[in-house]
């Protein structure tokens, strides 16, 4: 690969990857009194990932009910009610930070039915080739004359066309006919809409603007609620709504209210059984001392690593006068009911996760021009995803032969699936990866997989045996580089049997085992941890390219060694070549080496989430050069692999 006489790396990863079978508490324990320790005294000099945490609210401009849509284009896209008048656009990549786009409509375009009323509560979706924007139109006490208008575009950010009512409250025999959410399922569209006389639903026409001739409307929520979201996961339906007051200002009850049913139309319920059509329900969000009148939720998004998250709108207790501005919240499933932690809005948290490639123990293979980034996914218990790029800038996928994976189903191992590599031999492509904590190599036809086993299988072994890196040496022979858990994680290498579905057991070395001390083992526990191990020939020396520390620790970081043999002895460079020191980035290491269209040597690796957070962790690219027999990493050069 890229000049390289070699086949593709790997390493530990998953949860608990690098867990030792026993005496790993105490030792814990000590690492991360002593990570703390040395966390407080370098934190004035180890870097935060830029923009890694938001704070609420993540739109400061008075936005109520706000809705969002995910464009073709990548951007999400907010539309809310009126304070700016026309119904304000915003657009973001990441759910945190907006930029104002302008308007759905100008006052030559406004829709003109109901004149007095205001746009309220707009609801964005994409049916067939159209951006359908839903709308009330409404005015204070006007109950019967308020309606639901639609209009389309061709794209997000309009020019939206109008194409008047749907209904209005008094055709539709429903008072306070506002707040309207739409929703297709099994084949079919509906819009549910009302507030405080009512929640009802009603099916519509096929292309959305539109009751469907002959359809009647049918309530299933009581008259404690508005604001009208419904949320499908598994078997069951979620309806959302709020309760409260909502435009009071510093004294708003608005709170965000729930139940749940098997069927779209109800009847929906509390995790007691009661009604909502009972006025019963459940309580997701509430203000607090801080920020209050919490309500109006969007549609759920789901992002990267599969976490949901809402926005709605809230006042600042304290700036009540700043308006209705937009808050955004995770959303949490505990026995299948939402939760938001604390049941308030956070000041602070995690940003959600879009764009930003999570692969523990990443490794890329190139093939005809493509180059194709695997490892240990955030989900690790499913298989393995695949990106592809052909200029290592810009990524798509997961572009897996199934469902996004490149391997899932067909092969030995029900969980922990980490640190893959693959390569070519003999006109097919081999996946050599870990799983149960063993290792099992797949084959596939192409590098998107389905890689597979025509009988699920682990390479035989006596001990737990993790990472592999398959290397073909130049005399013909086959040696797996793997970390055996025996009093640590150590590396060890072994030549294989031509058919690749077993090792020479008595050719077995042990290479590379951590010091007591030093960069190899920070929190000098007795369980040693040397991992991830990826191995190139060049001008008569081997060399391998390892990690060492837990890879919880902040001190994960790679190092290399050399030999004159493929079976050592090994030659400890003494000091890391990819660490936080040089990167101002936590948890480095555990990657794959290769080179680029241009030459460049290329270290693919992970980092941790956060100075807070290990997972789900980060996939990045450093550059090395060498530098007559030594390697160091180009200051500066980290990058992290997005999408």
């Amino acid at each position: 690969m890229h000049g390289m006489p070699r086949i593709p790396r790997t390493h530990c990863g998953g949860t608990h990857a690098c867990s030792p079978p026993v005496m790993i508490n105490i030792y814990i324990i000590m690492r991360k009194l002593r990570i703390l320790a040395a966390s407080l005294l370098l934190s004035a000099s180890v870097c935060t990932f830029a923009g890694d945490t938001y704070t609420n609210p993540v739109i400061n401009t008075s936005l109520p009910d706000p809705t969002v849509i995910r464009a073709d284009d990548g951007y999400f896209y907010l539309y809310a009610t009126e304070d700016i008048r026309n119904l304000p656009i915003y657009r973001s990549r990441d759910l945190t930070d907006w930029q104002f786009v302008g308007t759905a409509f100008t006052d030559d375009t406004r829709p003109q039915w109901n004149k007095k009323g205001n746009m309220w509560a707009p609801d964005i979706n994409k049916i067939g080739d159209k951006y359908v924007l839903y709308y009330s139109k409404s005015e204070w006490g006007g109950e019967w004359t308020c309606g639901i208008g639609a209009a389309t575009a061709d794209r997000p950010e309009g020019p939206f066309t109008d194409h008047g009512p749907l209904f209005i409250s008094s055709e539709i025999g429903v008072r306070n006919s506002i707040d309207q959410f739409y929703i297709e399922d099994n084949g079919h569209k509906y819009l549910f809409w009302g507030s405080f006389h009512g929640i009802y639903g009603i099916e519509l026409s096929d292309d959305g603007l539109s009751v469907k001739p002959g359809a009647v409307k049918k309530q299933v929520s009581g008259t404690f609620m508005e604001g009208t979201y419904i949320h499908k996961r598994g078997k069951y339906y979620y309806l959302f709504g709020s309760a409260g007051t909502c435009c009071e200002g510093a004294r708003s009850t608005y709170r965000v209210t729930y139940g749940r049913s098997e069927n779209l139309f109800g009847p929906y319920v509390d995790k007691k059984g009661q009604r909502l059509l009972d006025n019963h329900y459940e309580v997701m969000l509430h203000g607090d001392d801080t920020f209050v009148g919490t309500g109006h939720n969007a549609e759920f998004v789901t992002d990267d690593l599969g976490q949901d998250w809402i926005l709605y709108h809230g006042y600042k207790k304290a700036e009540a006068d700043d308006g209705r501005v937009v808050f955004l919240s995770r959303v949490d499933w505990k026995d299948g009911w939402p939760e938001v932690a604390g049941s308030v809005p956070e000041k602070e948290n995690v940003k959600p996760s879009f764009g930003q490639i999570h692969l523990a123990d990443p490794t890329v293979f190139c093939d005809n021009g493509t180059y194709y980034l695997y490892g240990t996914s955030p989900v690790s218990d499913n298989g393995f995803w695949v990106y592809t790029s052909t200029d290592l800038q810009h990524w798509s996928g997961p572009a897996g032969a199934v469902d996004g994976y490149a391997l899932r189903g067909n092969t030995y191992g029900t969980q922990g699936f980490w640190a893959p590599q693959v390569f070519k031999k003999d006109g097919r492509y081999a996946m050599a990866y870990t799983a149960n904590e063993q290792i099992a190599i797949a084959w596939a036809d192409s590098p998107l997989g389905p890689f597979v086993q025509d009988e699920p299988a682990m390479i035989p072994a006596k001990t737990k045996e993790i990472d592999p890196f398959v290397f073909h040496d130049d005399d013909g022979k086959t040696y797996m580089y793997h970390v055996r858990l025996i009093g640590g994680n150590r590396i060890y290498v072994a030549e294989m049997n031509d058919d690749l579905r077993s090792m020479k057991e008595e050719t077995a070395r042990e290479c590379i085992a951590v010091n007591d001390k030093g960069w190899e083992n920070t929190a000098e526990g007795k369980w040693g941890v040397s991992e991830g191990p990826t191995v190139v020939k060049l001008d008569g020396t081997y060399y391998m390219f390892y990690s060492c520390n837990d890879f919880r620790s902040i001190d994960y970081a790679m190092g290399y060694a050399t030999a004159k043999s493929p079976l050592g002895p090994w030659k400890k460079h003494k000091k890391p070549i990819v660490s936080r020191h040089l990167t101002g980035e936590n948890g480095t290491g555990h990657g794959d080496l290769f080179r680029d269209g241009d030459g460049r040597w290329m270290y693919v690796l992970h980092t941790h989430n956060s100075n807070s957070k290990v997972s789900p962790r980060r996939t990045a690219m450093v550059e090395l050069v060498k530098k007559g027999k030594k390697f160091e990493m180009v200051p500066g050069s980290l990058r992290y692999v997005t999408r």
